[in-house]
């Protein structure tokens, strides 16, 4: 963004509180060395987001600023949107509303940009800021006429002469790009008998994409091979690598898993784009009382906070967004990762490497020798790395990792599990969050929903405005688009901290925090039905317990009877 803030941005900042006078004097030091913009060189060290520098230009300008998740786009406008038009003027229209059309723009003041905006729509603009990550976020999510690059790649494979070579640098592009383009966090590769099937994992599912030929497979593989630095003549053993692709003036990090089968190596590679991650708590769509609870925590000068869930279902980006309310500046933020997904400013960042021995039980050692404040542990898979970090949350630190349980208090036994006294639990453990990712009814085809007495009855009696996933071409048919977080969190009392320590089972302390008005996953997961968030199939997907209920234990009944 070009704008000038009027009057001194350092000033400005300083009397809104958004940055500290010691902050203000470092990036003053490093714009004198650097002669570059005050508010790059703030964002770039984390002072200050590029939302804050944003809302000071929307002041100036008379304009009101929105971010991508307080806008709904019009289905209609957006359907007939170029993509190169969006990123060439970083602009996208919203909505008509009383005979003008709502548009989001990220620089208002480039004349050149914005006259490009008035004559591709010929009515009166109405025009409200933005930052430019939330015009890509909006491009990504809404826009989905970027395939079309994609099938124009996969048409032009298809038209080549059987007999010719295949274009396998053009076929790995189109499978990545596509992947992209359709909002994947995984690209899978998957070699068969008669053909190669490309699936893409999409907000938690499993979806397929363009399939390949055999005969080039081997080709795409090693191509990948050449792009993360592996080995391409080693095709017996498993390969771990990584990936700068970079397309539109913007890059991604991708990490590359490749693992031997029988038809062939079978390629995983998860897509690590930070551009669709704001990271901010609230926008992870965790409850407003959690995050002011997270908040807090994160000013505690010691203790360990767990995130806890299955494998995908976001705990790392919470504990990024956690890291984002740590004060960086005044504090030493080191963190030991497996890998390091997404690299932030003002923290050290270190990454396990099991070949050589340097293991989280090893990084955590050598990291509590570099005198941090706040500890971040990828992971908590064992005893040792386990018995280190409630040191180190013993010892002044205040220490962040992650564990694989089903629920919240269901990290306490577990810790007990791989040897951790319950007292020490009890002395260390400042909370626990356990969490699943629901997709998000898409807003396009998404109906009010008809409620029988059953559901109405899951709902605790209040209905509220509950919606059905439809589908539409928007959604891919599957009625869903995007996600958001389904969460409980366990923060000891007194009476549970008493009952942790003297090694109260899990049933005693699920009584003990239901008395003290602690909601479950459930509990958010309902609230999120009725406001018409998420779909109860969607919760019921990603939180249904391994024990059948008593009303689907009497229809196994009713079968076996029949």
């Amino acid at each position: 963004m070009t704008v000038a803030v009027k009057g001194r941005l350092g000033d400005r900042l300083l009397s809104k509180g958004l940055v500290s006078k010691e902050q203000l004097d470092v990036a003053l030091k490093e714009q004198q060395r650097a002669h570059r913009p005050l508010g790059e060189i703030l964002i770039s060290l984390a002072f200050v987001s590029q939302e804050s520098i944003t809302r000071l230009v929307a002041e100036d300008l008379g304009c009101a600023y929105l971010s991508a998740t307080e806008v709904d786009p019009d289905p209609l406008l957006v359907s007939a949107l170029d993509p190169t038009f969006v990123r060439d003027t970083l602009s996208f229209p919203v909505r008509m509303q009383g005979g003008s059309l709502l548009v989001l723009m990220a620089d208002p003041d480039d004349t050149e940009r914005v006259s490009q905006v008035r004559n591709r729509f010929p009515y009166p603009l109405e025009i409200a800021l933005t930052t430019e990550s939330d015009i890509l976020w909006l491009l990504a999510h809404h826009v989905r006429g970027q395939t079309a690059r994609t099938a124009q790649l996969f048409a032009e494979i298809a038209a080549e002469d059987a007999g010719a070579d295949l274009p396998v640098e053009k076929i790995t592009q189109a499978v990545l790009l596509d992947g992209i383009y359709r909002g994947a966090t995984d690209v899978h590769i998957e070699p068969d008998a008669r053909v190669t099937r490309v699936r893409y994992r999409i907000d938690g599912i499993l979806q397929p994409g363009e399939n390949l030929p055999t005969q080039v497979t081997s080709g795409v593989v090693s191509r990948i091979k050449i792009m993360s630095g592996l080995d391409i003549s080693e095709r017996r053993r498993p390969q771990d690598g990584r990936i700068r692709f970079t397309f539109d003036d913007r890059s991604v990090d991708l990490r590359v898993s490749i693992m031997p089968t029988t038809d062939g190596e079978n390629v995983v590679i998860r897509i690590l784009d930070k551009s669709g991650t704001s990271g901010k708590l609230h926008a992870l769509g965790i409850a407003p009382e959690q995050v002011r609870a997270l908040q807090t925590i994160a000013t505690r000068s010691h203790g360990l906070f767990l995130v806890t869930g299955p494998t995908g279902s976001g705990k790392t980006t919470t504990l990024y967004s956690l890291l984002g309310e740590v004060d960086a500046m005044g504090r030493n933020v080191a963190t030991i990762e497996d890998p390091v997904e997404y690299r932030l400013p003002l923290l050290r960042q270190s990454q396990v490497d099991p070949a050589i021995g340097f293991g989280f039980q090893e990084g955590l050692r050598a990291l509590l020798r570099q005198d941090p404040d706040v500890v971040l542990v990828g992971e908590i898979r064992d005893s040792e790395t386990a018995q280190m970090a409630i040191k180190a949350s013993m010892t002044g630190h205040l220490v962040f990792s992650t564990l694989h349980t089903n629920t919240a208090l269901g990290a306490i036994p577990r810790l007990v599990d791989i040897g951790i006294d319950p007292y020490l639990i009890e002395d260390s453990l400042i909370g626990v969050m356990a969490q699943r990712l629901v997709r998000r009814v898409c807003r396009s085809c998404a109906r009010p929903a008809e409620l029988d007495e059953h559901e109405l009855r899951w709902l605790g009696g209040e209905a509220g405005q509950p919606m059905t996933a439809v589908g539409c071409e928007r959604c891919r048919a599957t009625g869903y688009s995007g996600r958001t977080v389904i969460s409980e969190l366990f923060l000891p009392d007194d009476v549970s901290a008493e009952a942790i320590r003297g090694g109260a089972d899990i049933s005693l302390l699920k009584q003990l925090t239901a008395a003290s008005g602690m909601s479950t996953m459930a509990d958010d997961g309902r609230a999120k039905v009725r406001a018409g968030i998420t779909t109860r199939a969607e919760v019921e997907r990603v939180n249904r317990s391994h024990r059948l209920d008593v009303e689907e234990r009497e229809a196994c009944l009713l079968r076996k009877t029949l």
